[in-house]
């Protein structure tokens, strides 16, 4: 028994622990206990049972979930201390070993017992269950919810007459406007989501859904299903496109592990990083390093509301090619990946296991036991790197 309690406040985690939860039931030949407060969620797991407790039964599984939880969070704590004084106590001793007045085989057991730490460090890593999510999902819409979604969007202007793509950005506006121009002439319906952009300019054939009052959970969900693909700039759009197996193009990204794509069918554009202090861009390879990291690690520490870092956005040009090689994906079955991206996945991997160690960022989004994503980056940026 796998007892599951959503948050459907936050559409992206929700999803994330449906398909980590449909993916372990499977894995053990058990069912899922869904307890729900308040919006319930118009999905179905296929070859999973789901059981929705009610009366005494879930008032009892509902105080199970209360003392595990707690339990969890506790060590959860404890980890989290363990490691911070783990990554401290590697700090001092590092800064031992490169002392000559000492003797050379007391800095040798001091290397040791450094790289020990880093080790026990390493196990406590991966809270973004990447392999879970590997699979298709398999969680599905509910018929009688897609009937009724898909009424709201015909009255919206969105009809079946075009492939519909869901755009969500903050981009600049002329940078948004441009794109979804684009995606017009390639013959899409385009609905907006996402805040609100003032200044940004709707052609016929995009629907402007930022304006309008809060959608919920089960709308947003069915705009994502729906979609040829997406393209989003928030982790949260990305997760939901696992719940319903839809292809995205990530835009915007600001680091490697957060943005990389799990599945297949997705791709993800990076941001133009610059340090601010000395005006200088930073490179997609520089992004992989750790003084990187150390910086926004000490930005973390510090409660610093600006680092020393900044982005620029992706342009027109580098967000239509990353389309064109979205629709070339969706054409030839995700079959075409280049050796540059295969490459740029292997260092993403083996920075991972590097930066693990020394930044909580990574240890939570980096590699799941040496797996990342089967997704890619941008050939264009991947080509770069190279």
């Amino acid at each position: 028994m796998l007892l599951l309690r959503p948050d459907v406040s936050q559409p992206a985690r929700c999803g994330i622990d449906l398909v980590a939860a449909a993916a372990h039931a499977r894995e053990t030949g058990g069912a899922i206990y869904l307890l729900l407060d308040g919006e319930s969620i118009p999905v179905s797991v296929d070859g999973v049972p789901v059981i929705t407790p009610h009366g005494v039964h879930r008032v009892w599984l509902s105080a199970v979930w209360r003392t595990a939880s707690a339990a969890r969070d506790v060590r959860a704590w404890w980890r989290h201390v363990e490691a911070s004084v783990t990554r401290e106590w590697r700090r001092e001793l590092r800064r031992h070993i490169g002392d000559e007045r000492l003797p050379f085989e007391l800095r040798q057991r001091l290397r040791s017992t450094a790289e020990a730490s880093i080790r026990r460090v390493r196990t406590e890593t991966n809270a973004f269950p990447r392999r879970m999510l590997r699979a298709p999902s398999a969680v599905s819409l509910s018929p009688d919810f897609v009937e009724e979604a898909r009424s709201q969007l015909t009255a919206l202007g969105i009809t079946d007459g075009r492939p519909l793509v869901t755009f969500e950005s903050r981009t600049r506006p002329d940078i948004a406007a441009a794109v979804m121009d684009f995606l017009v002439s390639e013959g899409y319906a385009v609905a907006r989501i996402g805040p609100s952009t003032e200044g940004v300019r709707c052609c016929d054939g995009v629907v402007d859904l930022t304006t309008r009052a809060p959608r919920p959970l089960s709308l947003e969900m069915f705009l994502v299903s729906a979609s040829a693909f997406i393209m989003c700039e928030s982790t949260d759009v990305q997760q939901l496109a696992y719940l319903v197996n839809t292809p995205s193009l990530t835009i915007n990204a600001r680091d490697p592990f957060v943005a990389y794509p799990v599945r297949t069918n997705g791709l993800f554009a990076l941001s133009a990083a610059i340090d601010l202090e000395s005006a200088q861009p930073i490179t997609i390879g520089d992004m992989l390093t750790q003084p990187y990291f150390r910086d926004l690690h000490k930005q973390q520490v510090r409660g610093r509301r600006r680092g020393s870092h900044g982005y620029r956005d992706n342009t027109v040009e580098e967000l239509t090619e990353a389309i064109k090689e979205m629709r070339a994906g969706i054409a030839d079955g995700w079959a075409s990946e280049s050796e540059t991206q295969s490459r740029f996945r292997q260092r993403v991997v083996e920075a991972g296991a590097a930066l693990a160690p020394i930044s909580a960022h990574v240890a939570e989004w980096g590699p799941d036991d040496g797996f990342i994503g089967d997704g890619r980056l941008v050939r264009f940026q991947a080509d770069r790197v190279s």
